[in-house]
């Protein structure tokens, strides 16, 4: 299987099932979760499942992947919360839909040096893959929506394809990362209630892209500070979702 994969791929999912056990091992570990035997046994098959619906979804051209190597990463972590809620442990306050224990890293930084360059590298061959690829010339601009939200994200998404844009729905900064790199992104949209909003914004800015952020009960510092990070906009997400058509300048 893996001699199907790019160059690029087999080196991230190398880099990706190597960190999966040390990374587990070490959020238990400083969250006081247990790791009695069925616990070790219960990652070891977690791993061994990463090898392999992660094998499955990099041997497949670009643009027939549906999932993100980080969601397939976190797909296999998921497959701890049973013996976690077994043990009794509580949800964490920081739960998100798919995740109840906070357990997914918020980027592949979060995953060390090595898969993060493998993730780069992956994300620019990508790219450039779906460049070549696109027997429509040139791309259609993208807007990006990062939040773990699913009503914002499908009216964001909805109104942005409306207007003549693709959406990109990103939960994670090396999703960001992604589609920064393919060079079309135009517009987008970060969730401050986020825990990774900070980096998706930071790398929003720093490519140039025009950022909109948006929350509930956002303070003046918190606006002030946005706004010096470079983020054009600062909203309330009710206001922002009464009109979201107002976001996209409409397209052709």
């Amino acid at each position: 299987m893996l001699a199907r994969m790019i160059p690029e791929a087999q080196r991230l999912h190398a880099a990706l099932v190597s960190a999966f056990p040390a990374y587990v091992t070490a959020r238990f570990a400083e969250r006081g979760y247990p790791l009695d035997r069925p616990t070790v046994e219960a990652i070891e098959a977690a791993t061994s499942q990463l090898d392999l619906d992660l094998a499955a979804e990099l041997e497949r051209p670009f643009v027939e992947q549906r999932r993100t190597p980080l969601e397939v990463f976190g797909s296999a972590l998921g497959t701890l919360n049973p013996i976690l809620a077994a043990a009794g442990i509580e949800e964490s306050p920081e739960r998100r839909e798919g995740d109840p224990y906070a357990l997914a890293p918020g980027s592949s930084a979060a995953l060390g040096d090595a898969v993060q360059t493998a993730h780069l590298g992956w994300g620019g061959a990508k790219a450039a893959s779906l460049t070549r690829a696109d027997p429509r010339g040139p791309q259609r601009p993208v807007v990006v929506v990062f939040t773990m939200d699913h009503v914002v994200r499908q009216e964001l998404c909805h109104a942005a394809e409306a207007a003549g844009y693709d959406c990109v729905a990103a939960r994670n900064p090396s999703a960001v990362a992604e589609a920064i790199a393919g060079d079309t992104v135009k517009l987008a949209f970060v969730d401050l209630a986020h825990r990774a909003a900070g980096d998706a914004v930071k790398r929003l800015t720093s490519a140039g892209v025009p950022t909109t952020a948006f929350g509930g009960g956002v303070d003046d510092l918190t606006e002030t500070g946005l706004r010096a990070a470079g983020v054009r906009a600062v909203l309330e997400r009710d206001r922002l979702l009464s009109h979201p058509e107002e976001q996209f300048p409409r397209i052709g």
